[in-house]
């Protein structure tokens, strides 16, 4: 996770978005976002957070658009590649797809600004 994140606040794209990791801070961020993604992958319940609510926030304030969620995917895809293999990696990348996708149609399409 934490790998994807660096990638993800230095890309030009996305940075915009990950900024908010400076105030929040990186290792509290990924305790949550390892949670999710523990739930989404393995089914466990640790997971409190409000995904949809902060997903929101965000495409209010920097428009999360379709070019930036196919750019989330594929460093998602990438990063995944570059450090597993196998059934779970294959299901991490499917749901990094599925979670994108549905993300970007509850939010509109994802239309917003392109900051």
């Amino acid at each position: 996770m934490r790998r994807f994140y660096e990638r993800a606040m230095a890309d030009p794209l996305l940075a915009p978005v990950f900024d908010v990791l400076a105030v929040v801070g990186l290792d509290e961020h990924l305790v949550v976002v390892g949670d999710f993604w523990e739930q989404i992958l393995f089914r466990t319940t640790r997971y409190e957070g409000q995904f949809t609510a902060v997903h929101r926030a965000l495409h209010g304030h920097h428009g999360l658009t379709p070019a930036r969620f196919g750019r989330w995917l594929e460093l998602w895809t990438d990063t995944v590649d570059t450090h597993f293999g196998g059934v779970n990696a294959d299901r991490a990348k499917a749901k990094g797809e599925a979670i994108a996708r549905s993300l970007e149609r509850s939010l509109g399409g994802g239309a917003g600004s392109e900051r």
